[in-house]
């Protein structure tokens, strides 16, 4: 009596499986595709990152070098204020 249930409900069981089977193959193939996919438009962003990242780094050096050569002369200045100071309070004397 029980090989006999078993033999009925096999077949059952076999297109249960089958469906699972296929279901799980549909999602592996959908999740591979959206991870080449993610990993195509990666690779073609890279480059771009580069040339925003090289554009920021150069427009950030000439930033600096622009405003070193506007201080350095004032720092000049305020270094030689102080001895001028210092000669004319003497020629006073």
């Amino acid at each position: 009596m029980d090989s006999h249930k078993a033999s009925r409900s096999e077949p059952i069981l076999t297109s249960v499986a089958e469906s699972i089977g296929s279901t799980l193959g549909t999602i592996a193939a959908k999740a591979g595709a959206v991870q080449r996919a993610f990993t195509e438009k990666v690779a073609e962003a890279k480059p771009e990152m580069r040339r925003v990242a090289k554009r920021a780094t150069k427009a950030a050096k000439r930033a600096t070098t622009s405003v070193k050569k506007r201080v350095k002369p004032l720092r000049k200045r305020a270094l030689k204020r102080p001895a001028l100071a210092a000669r004319r309070a003497k020629r006073k004397l």
